[in-house]
């Protein structure tokens, strides 16, 4: 942007030159020159406080991690990725076949002990049988409901369902696999449906000017040409940098927490982008405009609409 300025600034004063015929002199040129470069630091040095602009901003979404509770063969899996679904629609499936196996051994137990506790009642009555069976049978008899609360719990979870209205958008999960005998992975990402989070990262300095509210237009890489409406919502008052966290044994450790991050800020559209293929994770720039210098706020603004032309052109990163 610092480009467009100054290359804006060179063609004003050659224009004057040329159509006022001011006269070529030493001090004519060194007073344009020096004029200009004084001119340009102080309206980009009050841009960048006033009016800060940044390149570095994300479309954040959130994601959940599917894995199963229980161990087994996965023997159906349900959905596609990128499929709407719905909280609660199954995902896959594992072998319930074992899971209903122990939830119907225990019923018949269950059934067992409940007809032991019944005739040692009718015996205890009849003054034929010992209070310590009727104790043990009423034992058995809890015992068993619990593990068939656990076996029924179980027999539920071989079916893996939505946690949220979303979609999946990767899937490790076959027909065949074993599931739930690792947790260090997931199976599934889902991406929960909600609306995404817009996160600008700033300098801390430009922050002072950054207030909730406050006019803000985006620009995306993948629609060059347009700048679109926005506002700010939100600013952090914590960030990761000053996490402090202990480590095992360790003490909790300043190394690596004293160099300033960028601040980050979210905020939220105002103007409908649903016509535009801009995928969640996708970078953008951001300008928050202030109450200070209004003047230089409307160049801003002229310069980020000429400078959204330039993402017409895109250069793919060197690789590290």
């Amino acid at each position: 942007m610092d480009i467009i300025m100054m290359l804006t600034y060179a063609a004003l004063a050659i224009a004057a030159f040329k159509i006022f015929r001011l006269p070529v002199t030493k001090w004519s040129v060194t007073t344009t020159a020096l004029g200009g470069a004084f001119l340009m630091a102080w309206i980009y040095i009050s841009m960048a406080y006033f009016h800060p602009y940044t390149p570095y901003a994300k479309i954040y979404f959130q994601t959940s991690p599917i894995s199963a509770e229980v161990k087994g063969k996965v023997v159906k899996v349900f959905v596609k990725t990128n499929q709407p679904l719905k909280k609660g629609d199954p995902l896959f499936q594992i072998d319930p076949v074992p899971f209903q196996a122990t939830v119907d051994q225990l019923k018949a137990e269950l059934v067992l002990a409940e007809k032991r506790l019944k005739e040692t009642t009718k015996l205890i009555k009849m003054q034929a049988g010992r209070g310590y069976d009727l104790e043990r049978y009423q034992a058995d008899i809890d015992s068993i409901k619990a593990q068939l609360i656990k076996a029924n719990f179980n027999l539920e979870s071989t079916t893996i369902r939505a946690p949220a209205d979303g979609h999946v958008t990767q899937s490790r999960v076959r027909e065949g696999i074993m599931a739930g005998a690792f947790r260090i992975s997931s199976l599934m990402t889902y991406v929960i449906k909600e609306k995404p989070y817009y996160i600008a990262a700033f300098r801390p300095n430009a922050t002072q000017n950054i207030k909730v509210g406050a006019e803000a237009e985006v620009i995306f890489i993948s629609v060059p040409g347009k700048t679109f409406k926005a506002k700010v919502v939100k600013l952090w008052d914590d960030i990761a940098e000053g996490q402090l966290v202990p480590i095992g044994m360790k003490m909790i450790s300043f190394s690596g927490k004293l160099p300033p991050g960028r601040i980050p800020v979210q905020i939220e559209l105002i103007d409908d982008i649903s016509q535009y293929y801009i995928p969640g994770g996708s970078a953008f720039g951001v300008c928050v405009y202030s109450e200070h210098l209004k003047f230089l706020g409307d160049l801003r603004e002229i310069f980020l609409h000429m400078f959204s032309w330039q993402n017409i052109i895109s250069f793919d990163e060197k690789e590290n």
